[in-house]
């Protein structure tokens, strides 16, 4: 049996087995996983689970680990769960009396030798097992496979993992490995899959329940769903099929290695917490983000190909090289989303890729970055549990930009070397973000410790003022301290010329009387702050025939007013003069959303005033526009912001199917998503609509979703109250996305104000949604729950929690400026 080490490991000495910290910290410390790394190896797990169809029966289990240890002394193991689920434990053939220590099972080093074996009869932790009413399926990132069984739970332990599943009989399941045997007796049904290749724990993963499959032509893939909808399956399964084998494909050749794991299969699963998780063998997905509807925009069938081509990518960048701590979590993202932005481009040869790319990284990244909530793209993590909160847009859209920087600077060809070797050295082993950069520093003549230490390690964006004197353009770096100059290229599109130059912390560049576009390739990061002599440029750009220069001036544009450099009135109507003539539909979705935080958020008195204008030019665009892409993107802003009586029955009838202008085919979700909007509206006749959308909606899983939804679209305030309540209980969070959902309705701006009572709980039960939800909830609860608001009240909520609890841990602090950063910005404009 082969044993893989990082590289940096391969030439230490194996010492002794693991002494627990004392006393024995919880969770999974930094300082643990370093003592565990230097003495423990070769690493098997056989697990197996015998799951009842009732979800309130427990799930017994057993396990077996084998590993080797050097000299020997007491071992820690991993368990969050109670010591009553433990029923019989023995290490090396001799039973003991198992105990959980904080978190920990302690193995005394009596009962150890040079080669081990541990044996476990256990019952399962269900909290990271997602148990439904007939499915079930486990999510152990970053640190849960702890909470369902005992282990070493570290990144840089790879494992071979062996898995066999009981369950009932109509149940099929999933797992990392392949199937090697199934058999079925008495109503039940045993899988056996086989070992997997050397993986990390949070990369383990089995998905078992009432599932139908499907495998493509090839029959090298197999899709696991329980959407209902025969045509819709039909419809999607082949382009889904296609997406991730043109992504297999670019990835293998890029990287020069073929896929490197034993099968390729993907679940999709309705109610799955995140778009993807990249569990080699076994990807998850949320159903809904691949089953598309018949009238899926562009936009929504690039996102779907993104997220296949991340996912995919993962195979590579995480799952066969995995960083060595989770304090690297961020370089396993960039790539994935860096790699999915190149492969996506030869599915979709019609869109502009550098727009695409400009579209979905900078303002996603710019919201986290403009606040006060900002952190390194790096950060610092003592211990596993806290892991969850390093996730977010600096990781998921900032890193890519400044990835792909990077890629300009090295160059493609030689960085492309650099990601090989880099792949080949650590396969299948651990690496560090230091480990890369050293290697990529061999493959270019430039100094990258400066541009590692500014874009990587510090927080922040860069704010440069821009000015023009004398035929001069002058670039002043604002907020440089500390050295931090953010080195990086801009581009000027002078007439018909481009010319790029590297930002230092004063540059100057002659202009002549050449019409100028700064910024014209979207590529600079930061807030540019435009002096008044360049407003004019500014402003013709926004209508430019370059769709790049357009959108990067709407950036520029919503940057400014986000600043106070203009005011809520001049963008409204920069945006209503822009709104029927745009006919990119990347843009234009960009250009409907600023409209819609401009209207709900910076013009709150002013709403009965442009309401008929407004919608007016909204509903003209989702019933004249040819372009079925651009008249979704009408469809959907029109049904956000429509208010007046007129609007609103038109609501009532696209609803209702009787309103001959409007030829917009809509989905079962359509329809589900505008019953809600009429709902809290408070529309005439409103329970009626819900009622009679609950008995159309023929997607069981959707019909589940929306009698979960139905308390908080209550016009009774009671009602509504006691659902919050009970949101409050950890029993009631269980589908996380529909939670989300939920308190986004409740929230509604105009329901905001009899929801800000719900602002402060909301912020007090903060750190057990942090220690009982999965990494992205705490963000999604916080965005939910102040998305709505923009009154002086509610920033004061918020402003005084944080005055008033200065023992709230950093990484929440900070995800509620984050969420709060619109809230303050709207008050200071409307105060």
């Amino acid at each position: 049996m082969k044993h893989f080490l990082p590289f940096t490991m391969t030439l230490m000495v194996i010492q002794s087995c693991v002494v627990p910290p004392t006393p024995l910290d919880s969770g999974v410390s930094l300082n643990l996983v370093n003592e565990r790394k230097r003495s423990v190896s070769n690493i098997e797990y056989d697990l197996s689970f015998l799951i009842p169809e009732s979800k309130l029966e427990m799930i017994t289990a057993n396990e077996t680990m084998r590993f080797h240890c050097a000299e020997i002394d007491n071992l820690a193991l991993d368990f969050k769960e109670s010591s009553l689920n433990l029923k019989q434990m023995s290490v090396n053939g001799n039973p003991i009396d198992p105990s959980v220590i904080n978190e920990h099972i302690v193995i005394p080093k009596k009962y150890l030798q040079e080669e081990n074996v541990v044996e476990i009869e256990f019952i399962a932790g269900n909290l990271s097992l997602n148990r439904n009413e007939d499915y079930l399926y486990t999510l152990l990132v970053p640190d849960r496979a702890r909470t369902v069984f005992p282990l070493m739970d570290q990144p840089n332990l790879k494992a071979k993992w062996q898995l066999s599943l009981d369950i009932p009989a109509a149940w099929e399941a999933v797992a990392n490995g392949p199937v090697i045997s199934v058999e079925v007796a008495d109503n039940r049904k045993k899988i056996s899959f086989e070992q997997t290749r050397p993986i990390s724990s949070y990369l383990f993963a089995f998905a078992a329940g009432k599932f139908q499959r499907m495998s493509n032509p090839e029959g090298d893939m197999t899709m696991y769903y329980r959407e209902t909808d025969t045509l819709k399956i039909q419809r999607n399964a082949p382009e889904i099929f296609s997406l991730h084998r043109k992504a297999l494909d670019w990835l293998e050749t890029y990287t020069g290695i073929k896929y490197p794991f034993q099968k390729f299969d993907f679940a999709l699963i309705p109610t799955f917490q995140y778009g993807g998780m990249e569990h080699p063998g076994s990807i998850f997905y949320r159903e809904r983000s691949l089953m598309l509807d018949e009238s899926a925009s562009i936009n929504q069938e690039l996102r779907r190909a993104s997220l296949i081509a991340h996912e995919t990518a993962h195979m590579w960048f995480g799952d066969l090289v995995t960083m060595d701590w989770f304090n690297d979590v961020w370089l396993k993202e960039v790539f994935a989303n860096f790699m999915a932005a190149k492969i996506v481009n030869p599915s979709f040869p019609e869109i502009d890729h550098d727009l695409r790319f400009l579209l979905a990284h900078y303002p996603a990244a710019y919201a986290v970055d403009r606040s006060e909530g900002t952190h390194p793209i790096q950060q610092p993590l003592d211990n596993l549990q806290d892991a969850g909160s390093l996730y977010g847009a600096i990781i998921y859209q900032k890193a890519p930009v400044v990835m792909r920087n990077l890629e300009s600077i090295i160059g493609e060809t030689q960085f492309q070397k650099g990601i090989q070797t880099y792949l080949n050295n650590f396969s299948f082993s651990n690496a560090t973000w230091d480990d890369l950069i050293g290697i990529l520093s061999k493959y270019s003549d430039l100094d990258l410790n400066q541009w590692n230490r500014d874009w990587v390690k510090k927080s922040g964006m860069p704010e440069i003022s821009i000015q023009i004197s004398d035929r001069m353009l002058d670039f002043d770096l604002v907020n440089s301290h500390d050295n931090q100059i953010w080195p990086q290229q801009i581009t000027l599109s002078l007439d018909q010329d481009r010319e790029s130059f590297m930002l230092t912390e004063k540059s100057q560049i002659e202009v002549d009387d050449r019409k100028i576009s700064i910024n014209s390739n979207g590529r600079a990061y930061g807030y540019l702050n435009f002096s008044p002599d360049l407003q004019k440029y500014q402003n013709d750009d926004l209508s430019h025939p370059d769709d790049l220069i357009r959108a990067s001036s709407w950036m520029t544009l919503w940057e400014a007013f986000l600043h106070k450099k203009i005011l809520p009135q001049e963008i409204y109507q920069c945006l209503l003069m822009a709104l029927p003539s745009e006919k990119n539909p990347l843009i234009l979705d960009y250009l409907s959303d600023i409209l819609q935080t401009t209207y709900w958020h910076f013009m709150t008195d002013q709403r009965p005033q442009i309401q008929k204008e407004i919608e007016s030019i909204l509903f003209k665009g989702m019933t004249q526009e040819t372009d079925e892409s651009l008249q979704r993107i009408f469809y959907n802003a029109y049904s956000s912001i429509t208010l007046s009586e007129v609007g609103i029955q038109n609501l009532q009838k696209i609803w209702a199917g009787n309103l001959p202008a409007f030829q917009l085919p809509l989905s079962e979700n359509d329809k589900i998503r505008l019953a809600l909007q009429l709902a809290v509206r408070n529309t005439p006749d409103v329970q009626k609509i819900l009622k009679d959308q609950m008995d159309l909606t023929r997607n069981p899983d959707n019909k589940k979703r929306l009698e979960f939804l139905m308390p908080a679209l209550s016009s009774d305030q009671g009602v509504r109250d006691h659902f919050f309540e009970s949101l409050l209980l950890e029993e009631n969070r269980e589908q996380e996305p529909w939670v989300s959902e939920a308190l986004s309705y409740l929230h509604h701006p105009l329901r905001a104000r009899q929801s800000e009572k719900y602002i402060l709980p909301s912020l007090q039960i903060l750190p057990e949604i942090k220690k009982t939800g999965d990494i992205f909830f705490p963000k999604a609860w916080l965005d939910a729950t102040l998305s709505g608001h923009s009154s002086t009240q509610a920033a004061k909520i918020v402003t005084d929690f944080l005055k008033d609890h200065p023992e709230i841990a950093p990484d929440l602090r900070n995800k509620i400026l984050q969420s709060a950063d619109i809230l303050f910005r709207s008050t200071e404009f409307n105060d």
